[in-house]
């Protein structure tokens, strides 16, 4: 028994090294931002995520090490080598989960956890992603699992010698000593799954110990926060379930204060239980009965874009457009992923900690009233155009849910060389163009969603013309595609200005998202999104200065329109007067914006504040300040009300009244 448990404690501590390494690999693929981190601090987050490993570890191989320790197996040696073999091929395949954890930071700036079920559907994608984007890396993991693999048999192979010299002896003798001694072993797995003898188990808010989220982040590693969302869902906890311990206190602001953030008493009127669930209080007859036509350009930063003072530039059409539009100077993403944005962009509601409609789950079983089910009963056709395939990223379940009667995708295309990127689907050119000829098709008003592709990562590009930025610029694949899906954009306007249906369009140019590597740490780049009203017939152009996020772009459209339709919102329209305010997810956290000021919180304290329009990088409670601390705690607690309105109008189902 004695050989089993050193073993044991062997396998634990290889597969420990292990995440380690990986960690150790992480920490110099996303060295920039770390950059800006005392050295004592990095050590620390690396010290603490040994406790996130070894509880890890732990998980992973307890069901193993109970099949070795049954009575009996020390006397099956064809036994114990199945065991072992099935151990080392689960090491290695978490092992590939890992890095591939890895790679999806830079897209999502967290580790996996809930998105798991909504990407399966694209592994052959994101394999094909892989094996072109990473090669070099993927090689460096081959070997690194060859020599894990050698070190693992090696150990495995003395355990088993070792066992059969003492296969003659008497084994009954052996299980007086193996059952205490498994009971003890288990005591000891115990506590090092729950981290320690501490009072609470460990769990991912333990990662963060400072104001560094990343430092938080580097602590983790993916497969403890996705066993740790499965156990959440298994346990049946909705993923936003911390917000039942939420009471208000002194200076809480009342659910009629949230209310306010949220909805336009100038010109909205609402049910009393139901505030969520309104309308615009205009005459039938001032109805303006115009097409909508929202671009969803995928990842496009503001950070890139010289109409907000970016740098470089690479959106010249963008540029021209918005000279004539309405552009919204201070647009922040509800989202950090496709399926966020859209979520937030034609559902309105929240995307916090999980609850995501195109996901299922809670938002599925909510009364709902989006925009798109608003159109379609005022006899709009409604249409959604992307040139992936069908099911991609889970469009095809959330285009139906928010209202859409046609879906047109890859599959609806002439696929080849020319039209289709050999990775997601098809370029952004002739989507976009495929869209005006179904609009001139169309029986008026009609509804669309144009969603583009070809700036999502692998970068494809249709040729080497649009290769733009020299080598030397930084994030050039990125910048390259995204000034293609510019270049697209104009050759759509050039010719849908010629057609009927453009003088009586309105359309919505928006980013689902912003692009993570680009933006790194800095909150307010990696949430601030073009956003441009664009219709030269019926709105004059201007800039609009003050906080809108993409839950207040239904409500938008539909006051332009002077629709007075009952819809259900989290957002509030820009032609409203009042307080804006807007709550943007970050994986376990929150980030609440409030001009001037962006606040960082994992709802039981303030971890950074940032003046965007003085200095969006320097946190300022990192400098002791009364007047500070006190804009922070007020916006916590502003945070708390917000949240727990939105639990409780979720889990009571009381975003609109029954039909």
């Amino acid at each position: 028994m004695r050989e089993k448990t050193l073993l044991f404690v062997k396998l634990l501590l290889l597969f420990v090294l292990a995440l380690f390494v990986g960690r150790a690999y992480f920490f110099l693929k996303y060295l920039v931002s770390f950059s800006g981190n005392p050295p004592s601090e990095i050590v620390l987050s690396f010290l603490r995520g040994v406790r996130f490993d070894l509880s890890t570890a732990c998980i992973v191989s307890i069901p193993f090490f109970v099949i070795l320790l049954l009575p009996g197996m020390s006397r099956n040696r064809y036994a114990r080598q199945g065991v072992l073999a099935t151990l080392l091929l689960w090491y290695v395949v978490l092992l590939v989960y890992n890095f591939i954890d890895i790679q999806y930071y830079a897209f999502a700036q967290r580790h996996v956890t809930f998105e798991l079920k909504n990407a399966w559907g694209d592994t052959r994608v994101l394999l094909g992603i892989g094996l072109e984007q990473y090669v070099v890396e993927l090689l460096g993991l081959l070997l690194f699992l060859g020599a894990f693999t050698l070190a693992f048999r090696r150990l495995t192979n003395d355990f088993t010698q070792r066992a059969r010299a003492r296969d003659s002896a008497a084994w009954h003798r052996r299980l007086l000593w193996d059952v205490p001694l498994t009971i003890v072993m288990a005591a000891f797995f115990v506590v090092f799954i729950r981290g320690g003898l501490q009072a609470k188990p460990l769990g991912v808010k333990n990662a963060f110990s400072s104001d560094a989220v990343e430092l938080g982040i580097l602590s983790l590693n993916g497969i403890y926060t996705t066993f740790n969302a499965l156990a959440e869902s298994r346990d049946g906890r909705d993923p936003v379930a911390r917000l039942k311990s939420l009471h208000a206190s002194a200076g809480t602001p009342s659910q009629d204060e949230v209310v306010r953030m949220i909805t336009s008493s100038d010109r909205e009127s609402h049910e009393p239980d139901y505030p969520l669930f309104r309308r615009f209080t205009y005459p039938l007859a001032e109805r303006k009965p115009l097409n909508v036509v929202i671009f969803v350009l995928e990842s496009w930063s503001a950070k890139f874009i010289g109409a907000l003072n970016g740098s470089p530039d690479a959106t010249p059409v963008f540029d021209e457009l918005s000279r004539h539009g309405l552009l919204l100077t201070n647009c922040f993403a509800n989202a950090q992923r496709s399926i966020e944005g859209l979520s937030a962009l034609l559902g309105s509601v929240p995307v916090w900690k999980g609850v995501v409609l195109g996901q299922g789950g809670l938002l599925y079983q909510t009364r709902l009233e989006p925009i798109g089910h608003i159109f379609k009963n005022y006899g709009y056709e409604t249409v959604f155009i992307h040139g992936a395939r069908h099911g991609s990223m889970g469009f095809d379940g959330l285009t139906k849910r928010v209202g859409f009667t046609r879906h047109i995708s890859r599959d609806d295309f002439e696929i080849n060389s020319v039209t289709d990127d050999g990775v997601w689907g098809i370029y952004d050119e002739y989507s976009f163009l495929r869209a005006h000829h179904e609009f001139e098709q169309m029986r008026q008003p009609f509804f669309s969603v144009v969603y583009s592709l070809s700036s999502h990562t692998p970068y494809t590009l249709p040729s080497k013309a649009f290769e733009r930025f020299a080598p030397s610029v930084p994030h050039r694949e990125f910048l390259n595609s995204m000034g293609y899906s510019d270049d697209a954009l104009g050759k759509f306007f050039s010719a849908a200005r010629t057609a009927p249906y453009f003088r009586d369009t309105v359309f919505l140019i928006v980013a689902d998202h912003t692009e993570g590597p680009s933006t790194g740490g800095n909150l307010y780049e990696g949430y601030h999104i073009p956003c441009l009203l664009y219709s030269p017939a019926h709105l004059p152009p201007g800039r609009e200065p003050r906080v809108v996020s993409q839950l207040d772009l239904a409500p938008t459209l539909l006051d332009f329109l002077r629709i007075s339709a009952p819809y259900t919102s989290w957002g509030k329209s820009i032609f409203a007067d009042g307080d804006r305010v807007a709550l943007l997810p970050r994986g376990d956290h929150f980030v609440y914006v409030r001009e001037p000021y962006l606040l960082l919180t994992d709802l039981d304290q303030p971890i950074g504040l940032y003046d965007y329009r003085a200095n969006p990088a320097a946190n300022l409670l990192e400098t002791p300040d009364p007047e500070r601390t006190n804009v922070s705690d007020r916006m916590n607690l502003e945070v708390e009300s917000y949240l727990r309105f939105s639990y409780d109008a979720l889990i009571g189902n009381k975003v609109r009244p029954a039909p």
